[in-house]
């Protein structure tokens, strides 16, 4: 079954993807062999993001949204995943971590360069959203297509400036600044996983949806029975990466760094078990309070469960991420009825 002949069905179908820095990569090839089986059973090779009325993503999980929303299809995204972030994340691009970022930002920002180039939010295919944090007022910010008239103003973002500011997570890489917005942060600060942000917005389009699906009554919101959504997380952690002993009674080096201040600072390997667990119980929240919003029928988390602790930096263990993106029964069932 074609994607056009979806559209009698009315649904209004929502892409979700979490953050969670080099975890990306599963998102990335989930996504891949979601869109594989499409292309097989339709004999068509549009990307995935077309099929979509919305994509929203945060920190990583803005990067593919983005990237979809041109256009791009999965394999290309998970070409350039496996491209640059053993570069981005790589030894010899760290820079700090004490008084100033772990990674250099330059090797992230001359591939969204090559990846994006001058594209903006003038250019997308498929209406996107992307959040992240103002460092000044911690006020949410986000970066939407033109499915509101008061987006229209900031249409002209580069997607590449977009996607530096939903990434820039504290400590790990430097706020970032564009033409509309000054010092923001990464998204996954307020909506590490970005599904119920997604849900309020496919309720307030005021045009049809570059997919085709109209925008909901004036007089009423869009019903909830009316939208589909498929979320992604980076996976479902067996155990956070830190030493929960030394922080049920830890002080400020602990939860910040995940070291005993003690510790010699030539041996520094920060953990940031603060910025792991804010963004990992917020994911987790959000799963539960959007499952109860839509119901099972309409709602579907993809989100594989690690089989190890996986820092946001890991970028060493992106291998054993492989044989956790089969695409299962309840997947491919979901998959042949919505799309």
């Amino acid at each position: 079954m074609t994607n056009s002949s979806k559209l009698g069905d009315g649904k209004f179908r929502i892409l979700s993807l979490d953050g969670g820095g080099v975890r990306g990569i599963l998102q990335a090839r989930l996504l891949a062999n979601i869109e594989a089986l499409l292309h097989s059973r339709d004999g068509m090779d549009t990307s995935i993001g077309q099929k979509f009325d919305l994509i929203a993503g945060t920190s990583t999980g803005g990067i593919i949204a983005l990237g979809l929303s041109i256009g791009r299809s999965a394999k290309e995204i998970l070409a350039f995943y496996e491209k640059y972030i053993p570069k981005i994340f790589g030894a010899e691009n760290k820079d700090g971590g004490v008084l100033k970022p772990l990674y250099k930002p330059d090797v992230l920002q001359k591939a969204l360069v090559e990846f994006f180039g001058e594209k903006t939010l003038n250019d997308v295919c498929s209406d996107v959203c992307i959040p992240a944090v103002s460092l000044q007022n911690a006020k949410p910010r986000f970066y939407k297509s033109g499915y509101l008239e008061r987006n229209k103003a900031r249409l002209d973002e580069k997607l590449v400036d977009i996607a530096l500011a939903t990434s820039a997570a504290p400590v790990f890489f430097p706020a970032h600044s564009m033409d509309h917005s000054t010092n923001l942060v990464d998204g996954g600060i307020c909506a590490n996983n970005p599904s119920m942000i997604s849900l309020i917005e496919s309720m307030q389009f005021e045009t049809k949806s570059k997919r085709g699906i109209p925008p909901p009554s004036p007089k009423s919101k869009r019903s909830l029975d009316d939208i589909v959504m498929l979320s992604i997380g980076t996976g479902e952690q067996c155990a956070m990466p830190y030493n929960h002993d030394k922080l049920k009674s830890g002080g400020a080096l602990n939860w910040a760094f995940g070291r005993d201040p003690t510790g010699s600072m030539l041996s520094f390997k920060p953990v940031l078990p603060l910025v792991e667990l804010l963004m990992n119980s917020q994911a987790q929240l959000v799963h539960f309070q959007t499952s109860f919003m839509l119901g099972e029928n309409n709602y579907f988390r993809i989100n594989p469960q690690l089989k190890f602790p996986m820092k946001l930096d890991d970028s060493d263990k992106i291998d054993e991420l492989k044989n956790l993106s089969d695409i299962t029964i309840d997947i491919e069932k979901f998959i042949t009825k919505y799309f």
